[in-house]
């Protein structure tokens, strides 16, 4: 393989980590919809579109493994590569977890979220704060801003104690209004998909920064890194 040729696909494979990415945080906005506005259709469009996140992450697999078999690439090139490859695992399940969200959306009663405004504000809140970590994770991703890897982490942190903080109203409304229970369990499954979906972001901006600067952050902490 021509110098030439091995440097246009490794653009090429960085551009479509990019467009998996923007696919996924297209996921999440109509999640955050689906969640806010109990919007079935939305939630429906949702679930489908996962598939195209499986064939992307199946595609940038085999680009990643032919690179590897046909260049042998080193250093640089290869910590990219490598952690490409996680990172589309990462993306995949980001959009696995909108999914289910979703699914959880199409099994609520109609109108069943309208009247619980105050969840409603909390989980928002914490879907939005989950967009924005992708949102920031793109951006570094495209411009090498190792900072934003820093906002990320502390934004993982911060969704956590949100979780057990709306975790623990929930369960309290659970057990003084068994009637609630049903519903609750929805909620806790929404909140704990978007949890997990944080996770995911923050391993992505860590495989991020091993990438660009060759340091392996996973077991770190964001305190750590300030």
């Amino acid at each position: 393989m021509l110098r030439k040729q091995y440097e246009k696909n490794l653009k090429e494979l960085n551009q479509n980590i990019v467009k998996m990415g923007q696919i996924t945080e297209r996921l999440i906005d109509q999640t955050i919809k689906a969640i806010t506005q109990n919007n079935q259709e939305l939630a429906k469009k949702t679930i489908a579109e996962d598939d195209i996140i499986d064939a992307m992450q199946l595609e940038i697999e085999k680009e990643c493994a032919l690179l590897i078999a046909l260049q042998q690439p080193v250093a640089g090139d290869l910590r990219f590569i490598i952690s490409t490859i996680k990172m589309i695992t990462d993306i995949e399940r980001i959009a696995d977890q909108c999914s289910d969200i979703c699914q959880y959306i199409l099994k609520m009663e109609e109108g069943s979220w309208k009247q619980q405004v105050s969840y409603q504000r909390h989980i928002e809140k914490m879907a939005l704060s989950t967009k924005k970590m992708l949102e920031q994770t793109l951006t570094s991703y495209v411009t090498g801003d190792q900072d934003l890897v820093k906002e990320v982490l502390k934004s993982d942190d911060e969704i956590d104690e949100n979780f057990k903080k709306i975790w623990k109203e929930i369960k309290a409304e659970m057990q003084a209004r068994p009637e609630f229970i049903e519903t609750g369990m929805q909620y806790i499954m929404i909140i704990k998909y978007l949890e997990r979906i944080a996770d995911h972001i923050t391993n992505i901006a860590e495989w991020i920064l091993y990438s660009n600067t060759g340091q392996y952050l996973i077991h770190y902490t964001s305190q750590q890194l300030t």
